[in-house]
């Protein structure tokens, strides 16, 4: 039957969602036929989206029409196939790219393994077709922000499932029976969107950054986040390939003073967002930026209060299961070149706090189990930043009630202490293990720098000098 010759006159939005669902009930025995049904869902969605797909809840409307049906439920991969191949890789109108990339979007948000195997597909020699494409049709996007923000939108997507796989998070959402089947498919199928490197260039880049300056008197915000979390996804390509320069990093170093609205708004997602992969995407960049000479000084002092107040929040309050110790670890890591490396080295922010905090992950309570990398980042940090820049002596405070104890720094000075219950916050849960998706100076083994002769922190009880207060 062709549905586009068939004329229709509809009284209302449900009636329109009724013929919806009458075409995804059709029996389909053949995976021709279940291709022939999508094709006919996406021309009857193209036909009225003038009419009945303005908003972006309506287009979330029809997308789960299809991925609540019978119809996705038996046929998942062959519909996810189709769409990417005969829709999505082929079309160039922005209406027809509207519904594709619409459909594929919440189909990877119901499931991350529906987007891996999005990207499986659209993957050929390594290099992710649908991405690169994206990314070639953002410049003929901007002037149509629903068109742009669906895209960047699907592209940070499809990089987040491969982040998600690489670092192992432990998200396996069962949505249901062949939900759980396409996983067990996708273990042999190697992801990568490292192929997108060649397709980003400074030129975009500076493309993309200007899109989000363009935006900083928007009262709708989502469309700046977007481009954000793209640039993110880039960002983490760039840091895990090898002999490449970051040119992220570059474009930043170039853009020097005209890209506050980025580096503002990046800080605020970080403090509000509740995605674990996109905190992580975040302080990676930081990282990039605090390690960076010429970037020492890009966020602005107040900025840099903010991160500092967002940090010891976290480090205090994330849970302890797997995502949080991963997480918790990342904002240590950034923890010490932002100390060390930026105007807070000259301007110090709520020192005491932060020292009381790397004390009690040093010497926790005994209830507490804080990782041995943890303690390593923490110890890292008071060297470096509390004894070299505060001039401060190393002294953490056990959290156990022992007077006349000798506390030895990681370099080997003896200073004298009253030990006493600590009055600091202390996190909710254990510390958290090192990222391996961080780059190998990131590593434990390259944070534990101190000599084999001396213990990061010894205690010496027998014939102690009298104490004082650290």
């Amino acid at each position: 039957m062709d549905y586009n010759a068939i004329e229709y006159y509809f009284d209302d939005i449900e009636s329109f969602y009724i013929e919806l669902g009458e075409l995804l009930q059709q029996s389909c025995e053949t995976d021709q036929h279940v291709q022939h049904v999508v094709t006919q869902y996406i021309q009857f969605l193209i036909r009225f989206q003038k009419e009945f797909i303005t908003t972006q809840a309506q287009m979330a409307q029809v997308a789960y029409k299809l991925i609540d049906s019978t119809f996705y439920l038996e046929h998942s991969t062959v519909i996810l196939s189709h769409i990417v191949q005969s829709h999505a890789l082929t079309c160039h109108d922005a209406s027809g790219l509207l519904i594709a990339y619409t459909l594929l979007l919440y189909a990877g948000k119901e499931d991350p393994r529906w987007m891996q195997y999005v990207v499986s597909e659209a993957t050929i020699r390594k290099r992710n077709q649908l991405l690169c494409k994206i990314i070639d049709e953002l410049d003929s996007f901007a002037v149509d922000r629903v068109m742009c923000g669906l895209a960047l939108a699907l592209g940070f997507e499809m990089g987040k499932v491969a982040k998600f796989r690489r670092l192992d998070l432990g998200k396996k959402v069962v949505i249901n029976r062949r939900c759980t089947e396409i996983g067990n498919e996708l273990n042999s199928i190697p992801l990568s969107i490292f192929g997108i490197l060649d397709a980003i260039t400074i030129n975009k880049l500076d493309f993309l950054l200007d899109l989000v300056e363009s935006t900083r008197l928007d009262t709708e915000e989502s469309f700046n986040y977007d481009i954000i979390r793209l640039l993110l996804v880039f960002n983490e390509q760039f840091m895990m390939a090898q002999n490449r320069p970051n040119l992220l990093v570059e474009a930043l170093v170039n853009r020097l003073g005209s890209t506050t609205t980025f580096g503002e708004n990046m800080i605020f997602m970080l403090n509000r967002s509740d995605d674990s992969c996109v905190q992580l995407l975040i302080l990676k960049l930081l990282y990039c930026i605090f390690t960076e000479p010429k970037l020492y000084e890009y966020f602005y002092t107040n900025d840099l209060y903010v991160l500092v107040d967002v940090i010891l929040r976290e480090v205090c309050d994330l849970g302890d299961d797997r995502e949080a110790e991963t997480l918790r670890d990342a904002y240590l890591r950034i923890l010490r070149p932002l100390l060390v490396n930026t105007q807070l080295r000259h301007k110090p922010y709520k020192k005491t706090e932060i020292h009381q905090i790397l004390c009690s992950l040093i010497t926790p309570y005994m209830h507490r189990n804080v990782e041995s990398s943890s303690k390593k980042l923490a110890q890292r940090i008071l060297e470096d930043w509390w004894e070299n820049i505060c001039q401060q002596k190393v002294a953490p405070v056990l959290g156990v009630d022992i007077k006349n104890a000798i506390i030895h720094s990681g370099t080997g000075l003896q200073h004298s202490a009253i030990i006493k219950p600590s009055t600091s916050p202390i996190p909710q849960s254990p510390c958290s293990t090192s990222s391996s998706s961080f780059k190998s100076d990131l590593s434990p083994s390259s944070i534990n720098h101190t000599s084999s002769s001396t213990s990061p922190l010894s205690l010496s009880l027998p014939n102690s000098p009298p104490p004082q207060k650290c």
